[in-house]
C-alpha cells in the first residue's frame, strides 16, 4: 500500500469528480510543475482502480520531471512505479526503479528525495516478506517525514506521518510483535480522524483487524473489518474494497463459518484477477485452499494451491512457493495423503525465521509437529509442539492480550473524553453564537440606518456632483467655441478686413479682382467653420451614424466636381456608437483635413475610405493614388500638424504614409471603450 496523499475526506462521487478534473488539467497538456503535481496525484487516485492507467501517467510525469529537472517530483514518481510494480509482480522493473531512486539521494540534496526512497524500500522489502530488510527503511522514512513536517507544517506532512506508522505498524504485525503494531496503529489512526481523512481511517481500521486476527479475536477483527469496508465502499476504493473482502473471508475462517468465508474470498479474487493485481490473487489462492483443507476437501484444495503455485512461478516468488510447498504438505499431513518433505518444511521454518515472519513461524512449528506425530517420532513431535507453545505464548498470550485490550480501552478513553470536551466547546460556542447573534441583530439594525442615511448622502451628493460636471462641461464648450471662433473664424474676419481696405485703395481692376475673391474664398471658409462648429454642438448629432452622412456628404462635395473617383467602405456596428463633442469635433475635422488634402495637393483619379468598428476600437483609413510626398520636405505642411494634435487629443494613434509617386495613406486608430 502506497501512502495517499490526499489529506480531505471525500466520498465515491467525489473522487471520481476530483479525477474527472485531474483529467481536465492534464488534457491542458502544460509543460509546468503544476502538471507535474497533478500527473502524480492523478496516479495516486488510480492505484486504488485503474493500475494499468496509474502506471501509464506515472511514465508521463516521470518524462516531465527529468524535462523540469525537479528532483522531488521525480522521487515521488518514481516511489509510487516501486509500488505499482511490486503489486502487479512486475518485481524486476520494481527493482530497476528503486535503483533510481537510491541514485537520486544527495548530500546537499531535498530532504524528501530520501524520504521517498526509504518509502519505496521499506514497501518493497515488506512486499519481498523480508521484514526485518525492510522495518529500518520505514523508521528512516518517518524520521524524515516528521523532521521535514517540524520545519514546513501541513496537512500534506501530517498525513504523510500518519501513512508511516500505518506502513511500520503493518510491520510489525506481520512481525508477531502484535502490541508495538497496535500502537503505531493507533498513531496513524489519531492523525486520521484529526485531518478527517477517511481513506487512511479505512486503512487503519483494517490493519487493527489484522491485529486481532493475528490474535485469534476474531470477533473484534469483524468489527474492525467491517467498518474498513464500509468507508472503501463508500469511497469507491476497488482495490481497498477486494483487501477487505479478502480480510472478511480470513475473519470468517476463523470463526469456522467457512462457506461464509469462501464466498468472501471468491468475490475478492474476481476483484484482484480484475485489477490484474497478481500477488492478491496467488495469496487469495493460498486462502481459499487453507479453507478446503478445513472442509477436509483435499481435491480443491489441491486446486488452489496448485493456481497459487502456478502464479508464484509467474512471479518468480521463491519464498511464496515455499509457503505453498509447506501448505500442501500440512494438507497432507491432516489428511495424511502421502509422503511428507521433510525439507520443504526446514526450509519454510528458516525462511520465516530470518524474515521475522511470527505467523509463518508458528504455522511451521504446527506442520513439523504434525509430521513427525504422523512418522510416529514422537520425540522431535514434542520438542516442536513444545516450540509452537513458547512463540504462540510470546505472540497470543494473555499478558499480551490484556496489554493490547488496555492499549484499544485507553484509546477509546481518551476518543470519549475528546468527544466531552467537543461537547463542551460546542456548549460555549452556542453561548458565543447566541450574543453574537443578539449583537448581529443590533448591529443589522444600526448598519440598516446608517445605510439608508449615507444612501441620502451618496445620492445627494451625486446629484451635486452631476450637476457641476454638467456646468463644467458647458463651460468647457463655451471656451472651446469662443477658441475655434477665434482662431478660425476670427483670423478670417481679420483678413477679409484687411483685404477690403485693400480693395477700396486699389484702381487696378485686375488686382481688385483678386482680392475680392479673396474675400469671396474666406467668407466661405467661414460659413464651412461656422456650419462645422454649429454642427459639432448640435446634440442631435451626437450619434455615428450622423458622423458617417456628414463625412459622405463633406466628400461628395469636394471630390464630385473634381472628376475624382471615391469609395466609402463601412463595417462593423455603428448604430450604437457615440463619441462626446469634443472627439466628433476632432474625429470629423482630421477627416476632412484628409479629405481636403487629397482633393488639393494629390492629383489623385481615386479615393478609398474605409471605416471600421472593431475590438473596442474605431479605424479610419483615407487611401489616395496622387504624386504623393516626401514628408521631410512638407513637415510643415498641407495640415499635417493639425491632423496629428487633432489625433493626440483623441487619445488616438495616426500613420501618413506617403512617397513621391506611390500615392498617400493615412490611418487613423481612435479608442472608443
Amino acid at each position: 500500500m502506497l501512502l495517499v496523499i490526499f489529506s480531505s475526506s471525500i466520498s465515491a462521487f467525489a473522487q471520481t469528480k476530483i479525477i474527472d478534473s485531474l483529467l481536465q488539467i492534464v488534457k491542458e497538456g502544460r509543460n509546468d510543475l503544476e502538471m507535474n503535481k497533478t500527473l502524480n496525484v492523478l496516479a495516486t487516485e488510480l492505484t486504488r482502480t485503474d493500475l494499468q492507467g496509474a502506471k501509464n501517467y506515472l511514465r508521463q510525469s516521470i518524462q516531465l520531471a527529468q524535462q523540469l529537472n525537479n528532483d522531488i517530483t521525480l522521487s515521488y514518481a518514481y516511489a509510487q512505479m516501486v509500488s505499482v510494480q511490486m503489486n502487479t509482480g512486475n518485481k524486476d522493473s520494481a527493482i530497476n526503479y528503486l535503483e533510481r531512486l537510491k541514485n537520486m539521494i544527495k548530500t546537499d540534496g531535498p530532504d524528501n528525495v530520501k524520504a521517498n526512497f526509504n518509502l519505496a524500500a521499506g514497501l518493497f522489502y515488506k512486499r519481498l516478506g523480508n521484514y526485518k530488510a525492510a522495518l529500518p527503511f520505514m523508521i528512516n522514512s518517518l524520521n524524515d517525514y516528521i523532521t521535514s513536517d517540524k520545519i514546513t507544517p501541513s496537512a500534506g506532512g501530517k498525513t504523510s506521518i500518519a501513512g508511516q506508522y500505518l506502513n511500520i505498524g503493518n510491520t510489525y504485525m506481520d512481525m508477531g510483535d502484535y502490541k508495538t503494531a497496535l500502537q503505531y496503529h493507533l498513531k496513524g489512526l489519531k492523525i486520521f480522524e484529526v485531518l478527517e481523512n477517511k481513506r487512511g481511517i479505512s486503512f487503519c481500521n483494517q490493519s487493527i483487524s489484522s491485529d486481532f486476527l493475528n490474535l485469534g479475536q476474531y470477533d473484534n477483527a469483524l468489527e474492525y473489518t467491517q467498518k474498513s469496508l464500509a468507508v472503501k465502499q463508500e469511497l469507491n476504493d476497488k482495490r481497498g474494497v477486494a483487501i477487505s473482502t479478502a480480510q472478511m473471508g480470513t475473519v470468517y475462517k476463523g470463526l469456522k463459518q467457512y462457506d461464509q468465508s469462501l464466498e468472501y474470498l471468491d468475490k475478492a479474487l474476481q476483484s484482484f484477477h480484475e485489477l490484474k493485481l497478481l500477488p492478491d490473487e496467488a495469496k487469495t489462492h493460498i486462502e481459499m485452499g487453507k479453507v478446503y483443507v478445513l472442509k477436509k476437501d483435499a481435491a480443491n484444495a489441491e486446486k488452489y494451491f496448485d493456481a497459487a503455485k502456478a502464479q508464484a512461478l509467474q512471479l518468480k516468488d521463491s519464498t511464496l512457493l515455499v509457503n505453498i510447498e509447506a501448505e500442501k504438505i500440512a494438507m497432507q499431513n491432516t489428511m495424511a495423503l502421502g509422503r511428507q518433505s521433510e525439507q520443504t518444511l526446514m526450509v519454510n521454518l528458516q525462511n520465516s525465521i530470518e524474515m521475522q515472519d511470527k505467523n509463518k513461524e508458528i504455522a511451521s512449528y504446527q506442520y513439523l509437529a504434525n509430521y513427525y506425530a504422523n512418522k510416529k517420532e514422537f520425540d522431535k513431535a514434542l520438542d516442536y509442539t513444545n516450540k509452537l507453545h513458547l512463540v504462540t505464548d510470546s505472540v497470543e498470550g494473555k499478558d499480551l492480550q490484556l496489554e493490547i485490550k488496555k492499549l484499544e480501552e485507553q484509546y477509546n478513553v481518551e476518543k470519549k473524553e475528546k468527544e466531552i470536551q467537543l461537547l463542551k466547546k460546542d456548549q460555549q460556542l452556542n453561548m458565543v453564537n447566541l450574543q453574537r447573534e443578539r449583537s448581529i441583530q443590533y448591529g443589522t439594525i444600526v448598519f440598516l440606518g446608517m445605510s439608508l442615511l449615507i444612501g441620502f448622502l451618496a445620492v445627494n451628493r451625486y446629484r451635486v456632483v452631476q450637476r457641476t460636471n454638467r456646468l463644467i462641461e458647458m463651460e468647457r464648450m463655451r471656451n472651446n467655441i469662443a477658441r475655434d471662433l477665434h482662431d478660425d473664424i476670427g483670423s478670417t474676419l481679420t483678413s477679409i478686413n484687411i483685404l477690403s481696405k485693400m480693395a477700396l485703395q486699389q484702381t487696378d481692376n485686375t488686382m481688385l479682382q483678386q482680392n475680392m475673391k479673396k474675400i469671396k474664398d474666406r467668407s466661405s471658409s467661414i460659413m464651412e467653420s461656422m456650419g462645422d462648429i454649429v454642427w459639432a454642438i448640435n446634440p442631435q448629432n451626437d450619434t455615428f451614424e450622423k458622423i458617417i452622412f456628414r463625412m459622405k456628404e463633406f466628400t461628395a462635395e469636394l471630390l464630385d466636381p473634381l472628376n475624382v473617383n471615391y469609395e466609402f467602405n463601412e463595417e462593423g456596428n455603428f448604430s450604437s456608437l457615440k463619441m462626446d463633442i469634443k472627439k466628433r469635433k476632432d474625429f470629423y475635422l482630421l477627416f476632412k483635413e484628409g479629405i481636403n488634402n487629397a482633393a488639393k495637393y494629390s492629383a489623385c483619379k481615386n479615393v478609398l475610405i474605409t471605416l471600421v468598428e472593431k475590438a473596442g476600437q474605431l479605424q479610419l483609413e483615407i487611401k489616395d493614388d496622387g504624386i504623393g510626398f516626401n514628408e521631410k520636405v512638407v513637415k510643415n505642411g498641407n495640415g499635417l500638424i493639425n491632423m496629428r494634435e487633432r489625433a493626440a487629443a483623441m487619445d488616438a494613434s495616426i500613420t501618413i504614409a506617403s512617397e513621391p509617386g506611390n500615392g498617400t495613406c493615412i490611418s487613423v486608430y481612435v479608442p472608443i471603450t
